[in-house]
């Protein structure tokens, strides 16, 4: 009760136990709430039909020494083991205002959030490790995340400080990590670890692997699309290169053309000057004239042939040829009728 002040009434900071309420009944253990100092506690007891058995007594003194070594921000704390009118014997603990990891995973919580509740359960580990200790029961109910900053709160360490002794159970750091494995499959990377350093490595290798694959594929997309862009450039140089050849293959063969109707031209001249019949000189120049041209497609058709099929070339090869030819005759046909009435 509150005075008129605001001053909290003092009795509420009685040492007595006050508010005593069962909340979890185990096969062989009894958990409650409790008041004290105006603060609530959790007050874990043996069950009554145990409660006098020497093997549970011990076990329940081995988990009070264990948890009263353990000061650690994300382990609950163990205060004392007491007598409690009407419960009995019980370890005073830590009472956390939480939710346990199970339930708070449900909610689905952010990606750095998961992170931070991942990385402070290994600070909780690596520092029970470095005790030669292992929790051996990591599950989602022996994990809390307090409801004010959403902390980790590690509880329940019966299993450290009796089934390791008792049943000879090895301290093995992998059992705990395996444990943490299927809690957070995606972020604990496969393998094994002698230890929480050694994971904690591996995790920051996979990380740095995670923020350079962008940079790697970056490059390797680079060096891809240069080696796409340089054999395009070069096909189409080697194209342009073919292509060049060809047109001065044509030229040199339509200037060869030339050449030959120039000489008939020539030829004509020689007619007359002989005074040869010039209707005999006109029938004689053309079928030079005729008999040049059949050559020269002759040698146009079997040049073609040099390009496969399928080659585009072939076909401009052709258009190209018949292209330069007539204009070649358009220059030079004047010139010859003046001479070769035709």
């Amino acid at each position: 009760m509150e005075s008129s002040s605001a001053f909290i009434v003092p009795a509420v900071f009685s040492a007595e136990w006050r508010d005593i309420s069962l909340i979890q009944k185990r096969a062989r253990t009894l958990v409650y709430v409790g008041t004290r100092y105006g603060r609530r506690f959790i007050l874990k007891t043996i069950a009554p039909e145990y409660a006098d058995l020497t093997d549970y007594r011990l076990q329940q003194e081995q988990e009070f020494q264990l948890g009263i070594l353990l000061v650690h921000p994300n382990i609950a704390a163990t205060y004392s083991l007491e007598e409690i009118d009407g419960v009995g014997r019980c370890i005073v603990q830590e009472w956390i205002d939480g939710i346990t990891l199970g339930e708070w995973l449900l909610a689905k919580p952010a990606k750095n959030a998961q992170e931070r509740v991942f990385n402070q359960l290994l600070d909780a580990l690596e520092y029970m490790h470095g005790l030669q200790l292992v929790h051996h029961d990591l599950k989602a109910d022996n994990i809390l995340i307090t409801r004010n900053g959403s902390n980790v709160k590690l509880i329940d360490f019966g299993l450290s400080a009796t089934d390791a002794t008792l049943s000879q159970v090895t301290n093995d750091p992998q059992i705990d990590i395996q444990a943490l494995r299927n809690l957070f499959p995606a972020m604990v990377p496969n393998g094994q670890f002698t230890n929480i350093a050694a994971l904690r490595r591996a995790i920051q290798r996979r990380k740095r692997c995670v923020k350079t694959l962008p940079i790697i594929l970056a490059t390797l997309l680079l060096i891809m699309s240069s080696v796409l862009f340089y054999l395009a450039w070069h096909e189409r140089h080697a194209e342009q290169q073919r292509y060049e050849a060809m047109i001065k293959m044509v030229d040199r063969y339509i200037d060869i053309e030339r050449e030959q109707l120039m000489v008939i031209v020539n030829r004509k001249e020689t007619y007359n000057i002989k005074e040869v019949d010039e209707s005999l000189a006109y029938q004689a120049c053309w079928a030079d004239i005729s008999k040049m041209r059949e050559q020269q497609w002759s040698i146009r058709d079997s040049l073609a042939a040099l390009y496969p099929e399928n080659d585009p070339l072939r076909e401009q090869f052709v258009q190209l040829w018949n292209q330069k030819e007539a204009e070649m005759s358009k220059d030079l046909f004047p010139l010859l009728s003046n001479k070769v009435q035709y």
